[in-house]
């Protein structure tokens, strides 16, 4: 399968996990304030309250653009392809690397939401079957550098696919 179309599977189960875009555009939990914690079931569903795609546009990115970010304190994921290298002894599988950068605003991580993200991801992810061929296995994670006032950690994932 190609590049595209496993990079697209990806993108498609983030788009649609109303979990993952709550912990993407809902304040941190604030008793004072009134603010519910992002999962209380109580707060409207992502799905109906995204009807027109602009939050999960903003919010999961295929490219990474963060030019936007100084002024606007969200929480954000870049998805793309990485490495690409061939299984030893095995002339029609290569391993597939994703990327999955998480970039939280420092008003997020009151509650850790860029771990409460990762998290999620990785629920999604880790030894399911969501692209190539098999499971995708996490392979590890790193602090990245990040604009002002954001956390970033980047998450490496890997799946066997056909070369061709």
């Amino acid at each position: 399968m190609s590049m595209y179309n496993n990079l697209r599977k990806v993108v498609t189960v983030f788009r649609y996990d109303e979990i993952l875009l709550r912990l993407l555009y809902y304040p941190p939990e604030n008793i004072k304030n009134n603010i519910k914690d992002p999962l209380d079931k109580s707060l409207e569903d992502m799905l109906v309250l995204d009807e027109d795609w602009s939050i999960r546009d903003k919010r999961i990115l295929l490219v990474s653009k963060s030019d936007d970010l100084v002024d606007d304190p969200i929480c954000r994921i870049y998805l793309y392809a990485g490495r690409r290298t061939p299984q030893n002894g095995n002339f029609k599988v290569a391993n597939q690397e994703i990327v999955v950068d998480v970039l939280c605003h420092n008003n997020f991580e009151k509650d850790l939401r860029s771990m409460r993200i990762s998290d999620r991801i990785n629920e999604l992810l880790v030894h399911e079957r969501v692209a190539g061929m098999g499971k995708i296995e996490y392979i590890h994670g790193n602090q990245i550098s990040s604009p002002v006032n954001y956390i970033g950690y980047r998450h490496l994932y890997e799946f066997a696919v056909t070369k061709r």
